[in-house]
């Protein structure tokens, strides 16, 4: 067990700024460790001096890959704009459509990719890795991967059910999944799928240094997953399992991105081996983080706050996040526009911390 710190004010003190995508910067604190050190000690199972926020990974979604532009979720030193540059096609042909209202890109139905998944063969080319600009890309972003303060984390777009979603339309997806006549054809392609993102992973860690990779892969609805635990078991669980193993086998931490209520398919997660699921608020983390919380980590973040909270109710409410949270293993932290909540997370988090442990050097 690494030894404790007792928390000082001036580790407060902003001493630097870490260049962040598309032009933003991150406050660089004076901690006593690294923001990636403190994250690798609560990936590692040990405690952190305070809970890891969003900030202390570069999350990274690069242009060189096609889905990445076809998604409109281009995030690098290069600037995007997807209102002009969104939508398109991506690695597979698939054109997807920006909708500037709903803030992303979806596949216009009606017209499939593949008309039969039994037959999918016929219809899908499966890109050549080896022609993407690698070394030209990795260099174009050389200011993130060179911060060794800081996990860099990238995103990979249109994980297995996705990507199924993407070539068949959600409708033909949903009954693949369970129609026996179909399910053969499904399992063939997360197989040829499993081992073409294994390929991208080692080349995103061989030119990135990627030390979390977030893979992209939306299960649920608002309401409930969008297929029961046993389906996902029999045709997502082996697939997603050894891209995960392969993953650790490079050293590289899984993060999964699953949009959707999907607390009933948190033991698929969980047999996969994911490390980290950062779900809606609509996901009773707490729940989670009792039942699951020994298995993986869970993204939780204040839920009650908005870019106009009050200096008093950020801190009102990051003071009722740490005292809920305080004995469970989670990260993220960051309500969603509230830029004074880093200081404050990280302040409120460090005192909590050093008391839980009861430890001081």
């Amino acid at each position: 067990m690494k030894r404790v710190v007792m928390f000082q004010k001036d580790e407060l003190e902003v001493v630097g700024m870490y260049p962040d995508v598309n032009g933003r910067s991150v406050e660089k604190l004076n901690t006593p460790i690294t923001p990636k050190e403190n994250f690798l000690r609560l990936l590692q199972g040990e405690k952190p001096l305070w809970i890891p926020m969003d900030g202390d990974v570069i999350r990274l979604t690069p242009a060189i890959v096609p889905d990445h532009r076809a998604r409109g979720f281009v995030m690098e030193a290069q600037s995007f704009d997807p209102n002009r540059e969104g939508g398109g096609p991506d690695m597979f042909g698939v054109e997807w459509e920006w909708v500037p209202k709903a803030g992303g890109s979806m596949v216009r139905p009606g017209n499939p990719k593949v008309k039969n998944i039994a037959e999918w063969e016929m219809d899908i080319v499966f890109p050549e890795l080896d022609r993407w600009p690698w070394e030209a890309s990795a260099e174009a972003n050389r200011m993130f991967i060179d911060q060794e303060e800081r996990l860099v984390g990238i995103t990979i777009m249109n994980g297995l059910f996705e990507r199924l979603v993407s070539f068949t339309d959600m409708g033909e997806a949903m009954i693949s999944l369970v129609d026996e006549e179909c399910q053969e054809g499904v399992k063939r392609l997360f197989d040829r799928l499993a081992d073409f993102y294994l390929d991208m992973i080692g080349r995103f860690r061989q030119y990135f240094r990627m030390d979390l990779l977030v893979f992209h892969d939306d299960w649920g609805s608002q309401r409930a997953p969008l297929f029961s635990l046993e389906t996902c078991r029999e045709m997502v669980v082996p697939y997603l399992k050894r891209i995960v193993d392969g993953a650790h086998s490079m050293g590289v931490a899984f993060e999964l991105h699953s949009c959707g209520k999907n607390e009933l398919l948190v033991p698929a997660m969980v047999e996969a081996g994911v490390d980290l699921w950062n779900g809606q608020e609509v996901n009773d983390k707490k729940l989670l983080c009792d039942r699951y919380g020994d298995h993986m980590l869970f993204g939780a973040a204040p839920a009650d706050l908005t870019p106009e909270s009050s200096p008093e109710e950020v801190r009102a409410s990051y003071q009722r996040f740490v005292e809920e949270f305080q004995g469970y293993r989670i990260y993220g932290g960051m309500a969603r526009g509230v830029s004074a909540g880093r200081r404050v997370c990280y302040e409120l988090s460090r005192v909590a911390l050093f008391k839980e442990q009861g430890r001081e050097e």
